[in-house]
């Protein structure tokens, strides 16, 4: 009996297959453009800018890197998001333990509150965050950008991993119990290591969300030397709008890395995501 992959494909097997192809490629030959018009001249970029080019000018990467700033841009990025991802994964696997393993008063009703973060858009929020951080004298400080993503994208955390909470069976945190470890001992040395697929694909898909987050650091950042390579970006562009290949080679340092990530970690994203038994 022929297995599934030696079995030969019906004509609308080939056809989905066609289609899917062709919108895999629509969607991925604009990123695609862009690296292949980052070592062009601008000349050529207007000249041919759909072939490959004629030579292939590292020094565009340099000069972007030296003239953009983007070293200081990628550090203030690398350390608001690693710190955001870690308070929001850490905080909402404790939370979703707390929902799904331990009994206490308003659990439901507390669960029903928090979910109503998944509802609300940032702008909504965005004049009464600045009053407060500006009132706790955090505003222009990376803090700004830390605290509200980490708490931005607690909702969504927290409802996977419930969710994830909930597919896995308590028998290992309640052998643990009855050897008579304690509820932060369980959590830390029992339910984490049980969890950790779904907390690897929260954390690269928080990673994505808030490393091109934009709206709060161009409202609570004001310094040059504590933006974010999305805010570097747009002023970037505002000095070299007419350098289209320096324009393009900026946009190729910044976004490539994070598509890399996510394509070597994809199997994991779409593991944890499976895996998890939406309510």
């Amino acid at each position: 009996m022929l297995s599934a992959t030696e079995r030969r494909r019906s004509p609308g097997e080939w056809l989905q297959l066609a289609i899917a192809a062709v919108v895999v490629a629509a969607m991925f030959y604009p990123t695609v453009w862009m690296v292949l018009s980052a070592f062009k001249s601008n000349r050529e970029i207007f000249r041919s800018p759909f072939g490959l080019p004629g030579e292939w000018r590292w020094e565009n990467f340099a000069e972007a890197w030296d003239v953009g700033g983007l070293g200081g841009l990628y550090l203030n990025s690398i350390i608001v998001t690693a710190t955001a991802v870690t308070i929001s994964v850490l905080f909402a696997t404790a939370a979703a333990f707390a929902f799904t393993r331990l009994e206490f008063a308003g659990r439901r009703a507390l669960y029903r509150v928090l979910l109503i973060g998944l509802l609300l858009p940032p702008p909504v929020v965005a004049i009464p965050l600045f009053t407060i951080l500006r009132d706790i004298s955090l505003l222009n400080t990376l803090w700004a950008l830390i605290l509200p993503g980490a708490a931005w994208s607690l909702s969504l955390t927290v409802f996977l991993m419930r969710s994830y909470f909930n597919s896995v069976r308590p028998d290992m945190e309640e052998a643990a119990l009855l050897d008579g470890a304690n509820v932060w001992q369980i959590f830390f040395h029992v339910s984490v290591p049980m969890v950790w697929p779904a907390m690897l694909t929260m954390i690269i898909i928080n990673t994505i969300n808030i490393w091109n987050e934009l709206m709060f650091a161009l409202l609570f950042i004001v310094d040059e030397d504590k933006r974010t390579l999305p805010v570097g970006l747009i002023r970037f562009y505002g000095y070299h709008s007419t350098d289209y290949a320096l324009v393009f080679a900026a946009l190729t340092i910044t976004t490539v890395p994070i598509l890399i990530l996510y394509f070597l970690l994809q199997r994991h994203v779409i593991a944890g995501l499976s895996a998890t038994a939406i309510e």
